[in-house]
This record gives C-alpha cells, structure tokens and sequence, in this order.
C-alpha cells in the first residue's frame, strides 16, 4: 500500500490524526501562473486547467482550494507583516516602478533580511525596467544580500531568440537560477490599447519555442506566464473562459520525474 493510499483509508475510517502523514504537493512542471485571487475573475478551476506545477497571486496567503502549490510573494513594506516560513518566498514586486512597490535600494536593502526569513529560499527583487543595465537591481545586488534565485519580468514581443538571449544575459551577469515570474508578448495595458498586435499564430509559436527552451534549461527553475485580461497575450476572456493562447500553454510545459 502506498502512501497515498493509507492516507485515504485512514481518512475514510477516521483513524486519529491522519494529517501527520500527508506529504506536502509536490511540483510537477516548471510551469506556473500569476493568478489575481483580489479580482474574482479567475480561480481554481482556472488554475487547474492549465496544467500548472505552482502558482503565485503577488500576495503573502491565497484563499483558493486547490492542489497546486503556492509561492508567497512580499511585494512592499507592508507585506512584512506576514508570517512565513514555507520553502519559497518572492521578494519585492518591481519596487523600481512608482506604480508598484516603489522602494529605494537602501530601503529594500534595510529589510531584506525580514524577507529572507520567510523562505528557505529568496527569489530577488523582479524589475520593471531593465536588471541588468538599470540602475535598481545592479546596486542591490552589490550589496550581497541572500538572494537564492533571480526573479526576471518580461513583455518584448513574440521573438523566442530575443527572449533566450536576454534570460541568458541575466544568468551571466548574477550567476542565480532564475523564475520568470511575469513573462507575455504584451503587458495588460499595451493589450488594452492594441490587443491584436501580435496574432495568434504568433503568440502559439513564442509560447511553445520558449517553454521548450525553458524546460530544457536547468538554470532556469520555474516560470509563469502572465494574463493580460484582452487581446493574445490573454489566458482567460472576461468571463473566465479559456482563450486560445490558454489552450496552447495549457498543452505546454515538460512534466517533472
């Protein structure tokens, strides 16, 4: 009998403290999402049907019943508050983009050490602009604080070459592990105004050529496309229903051994 079973047999015959033998989910693709819990448009049933490993929701705790794995995010200050100690925590949410968290490098510096506790492992600050030739990231960085794996955003079109070419530079210049935690031809607000820029055929060609490459790609641990709401960058409709571009990453992404 494995241990699946014997949980399940346990369970049905309300033997004790059944809950000592549960083993924590485990991770079964790099592939994940970003899914906004606070708006009420997507859910579990979301989540679940496009084949994730893990999900995040750029906040410290979700609310949704599911089996997929969740990553904490602390995305400002005010997210310190929080107690965690779970094996993963994100750190700062674009703090180099007055729109988001909006920090000083010496600010985040002066309470990195908060956010490390939280997680076994510390994922860096991920950026708005540019980690590598921007001033933000490169000055954080110099200060050596414990960062486990490098966080990296990134909206620049369908070309799978100019994607490559860019994470690659970024693993050069840190030598982290990275997650691509936000990744998609366009933003949700360049969707908004233009949301056919790119086709179809277009966005289904970068999504399979780049999760091939990722998968493939040691160095790169986990990553997770982000929903712009409208347009082909677009997992879900306003509805909630599955897009074209959702069917296609749903049927991507290499299962875990």
């Amino acid at each position: 009998m494995n241990l699946r079973t014997a949980v399940g047999t346990l369970m049905a015959l309300g033997l004790g403290n059944w809950s000592m033998f549960a083993a924590a989910p485990r991770l079964t693709s790099k592939k994940g999402f970003g899914l906004p819990e606070r708006k009420g448009r997507l859910g579990a049933a979301q989540l679940e049907a496009l084949n994730v490993g893990w999900y995040y929701n750029w906040g410290a705790e979700s609310e949704l019943k599911t089996q997929v794995p969740f990553v904490p995010m602390i995305f400002s200050l005010k997210g310190l508050k929080h107690k965690l100690s779970g094996d993963y925590v994100l750190g700062f949410n674009e703090p180099d983009n007055s729109k988001q968290s909006d920090l000083a490098v010496k600010d985040a510096l002066a309470n990195w050490s908060i956010v490390a506790a939280k997680g076994k492992q510390v994922g860096g600050p991920a950026m708005a602009g540019n980690p590598v030739t921007g001033e933000w990231l490169p000055a954080f960085m110099k200060a050596r604080p414990k960062v486990d794996f490098a966080t990296v955003h990134w909206y620049k079109g369908v070309d799978a070459k100019h994607f490559i070419k860019d994470l690659e530079h970024i693993h050069a210049t840190y030598n982290k592990p990275i997650w691509v935690t936000e990744f998609a031809p366009q933003t949700a607000g360049s969707s908004e105004k233009d949301p056919n820029k790119f086709t179809q055929a277009e966005v289904d060609r970068f999504i399979t050529e780049v999760v091939r490459w990722m998968d493939a790609t040691q160095w790169v641990q986990r990553y997770a496309w982000h929903d712009s709401i409208e347009g082909t960058s677009a997992l879900f409709d306003a509805k909630g229903e599955m897009t074209a571009t959702g069917r296609t990453y749903a049927a991507v992404g290499q299962r875990m051994k």
